[in-house]
């Protein structure tokens, strides 16, 4: 059974070894050439408690065992950023994943935002296939951490939203 919750500092130590163990394989996908390490690998555990009091943090459990863990922080009034997306490699195609999504774009969707966005490696085929299910689309590319990434955007309420604050990330 899939449990999701609002993190606690008490989680930010599991939080941060799933962190860890999930963008090693994001960096792996980046391929032994990219000059970008993410900053998920090079966070701490205070990190992890900073953004567990700054930000929204949503943890999963399956079977009552830590899965996974999105965050997400607003960048204004009508925008929200998802980072540090990641799924215990050990469960993926259990649906932690999608119920992590699930619940930030429904969080989101409550409070008012207009949009949601995140970034991710356009070349992460699986990554972009997931993020395009989920209705989010590819706004825009860039070349500024060393690699293609994608500024992927879903939509929510309707409106125009300025995304400007999310290309400084």
């Amino acid at each position: 059974m899939l449990t999701i919750k609002t993190a606690e500092a008490k989680d930010a130590e599991w939080i941060y070894e799933l962190t860890k163990r999930a963008f090693e394989i994001y960096q792996n996908a980046l391929g032994k050439d990219a000059e970008f390490v993410s900053p998920a690998l090079l966070e701490t555990v205070d990190d992890v408690k900073y953004d567990i009091i700054n930000h929204n943090v949503y943890a999963a459990y399956l079977d009552g065992k830590p899965a996974g863990a999105i965050r997400v922080k607003s960048l204004s009034d009508k925008l929200a950023y998802i980072f540090r997306f990641g799924v215990d490699p050990q469960v993926n195609n259990h649906g932690v994943g999608s119920g992590l999504i699930n619940k930030v774009i429904e969080e989101c969707a409550q409070k008012g935002y207009k949009a949601i966005a995140l970034h991710t490696n356009s070349k992460y085929f699986r990554l972009a296939k997931y993020y395009y299910g989920r209705e989010f689309y590819v706004h825009s590319t860039d070349f500024s951490k060393g690699y293609i990434r994608a500024l992927f955007v879903k939509e929510l309420n309707g409106g125009d939203v300025d995304l400007s604050p999310a290309f400084a990330l």
